[in-house]
């Protein structure tokens, strides 16, 4: 199996770009093999100016970039200055976030995803759909929906395991990550473990929440998977019994290490 995990910048509570070197070097410590985090936060914006300067600190420290959450911007040509910056740092994937709260317009939606997905495809970067909480595509039956009104040669398969668990309100809760991922292993593309539980919500390192990684990690090791998987907490503010962001990444990854064995 070639995969590869990197660590979401909110599991740090989004460090300032001035602050990278350190968490860049919590991160390598924490057994990670490069970062996620989102094109909007004030970290990548600077570096969306100075693709340079990251693509720097990141072979300094021997990690890469997986992917960058983006969210609805008017213009498109935004989307192309994203897509520039990616692949200018070797990263393969742009997961496309809607406005939470919208009307369920998914041909809507299908149609701004496909504009976003032929632009990015022109630098090899390609566009997914993050599910989460009040998006358009929360539940599984809509996420499904989602993916029926996109064109799949533009807009590719991903699932947030962590939102998957908590939104998929139409599944039992054991079964929601774990049905997706199952239904549609051979389209998936791109994944975010996280996990979910009522006490300290998405903010919950992995194995302390009810989704079935014993039965994605046997999936994983049936089926195979290439490329980058996102380990993701949802902010660090105390919820998480008081634990440190570091503390709780690394107790994520190796409870990937015992269950996958990489």
């Amino acid at each position: 199996m070639d995969i590869k995990f990197a660590a979401m910048t909110l599991t740090w509570n989004n460090p300032s770009h001035d602050q990278f070197p350190q968490w860049l070097k919590e991160v390598k410590e924490a057994g990670y093999d490069g970062i996620t985090g989102f094109a909007h936060n004030h970290a990548f914006e600077y570096f969306l100016e100075h693709p340079k300067e990251l693509y720097d600190l990141l072979d300094h420290f021997g990690l890469g970039l997986s992917s960058l959450d983006v969210t609805y911007q008017e213009n498109l040509d935004y989307y192309k200055k994203v897509s520039e910056f990616l692949a200018y740092n070797r990263c393969p994937n742009m997961a496309y976030i809607d406005p939470k709260g919208l009307p369920k317009e998914f041909s809507k939606l299908g149609e701004r995803m496909n504009e976003v997905g032929k632009i990015s495809l022109q630098y090899g970067v390609r566009t997914l759909y993050h599910n989460h909480t009040r998006g358009i595509g929360e539940t599984f039956a809509e996420v499904e929906r989602v993916h029926e009104h996109v064109d799949p040669d533009k807009v590719f398969v991903m699932l947030d395991l962590g939102h998957a668990t908590k939104d998929f309100t139409d599944l039992p809760v054991k079964e929601r990550a774990i049905h997706f991922v199952s239904k549609y292993w051979s389209k998936i593309k791109f994944m975010e473990f996280k996990d979910w539980n009522e006490t300290t919500d998405l903010n919950t390192p992995l194995g302390e929440g009810h989704c079935d990684y014993a039965a994605v990690f046997q999936l994983i090791k049936e089926k195979g998977y290439h490329g980058w998987i996102t380990v993701e907490q949802n902010g660090n503010d105390g919820l998480s019994r008081g634990r440190q962001p570091f503390e709780c990444a690394k107790a994520s990854r190796e409870f990937i290490q015992q269950g996958l064995g990489i």
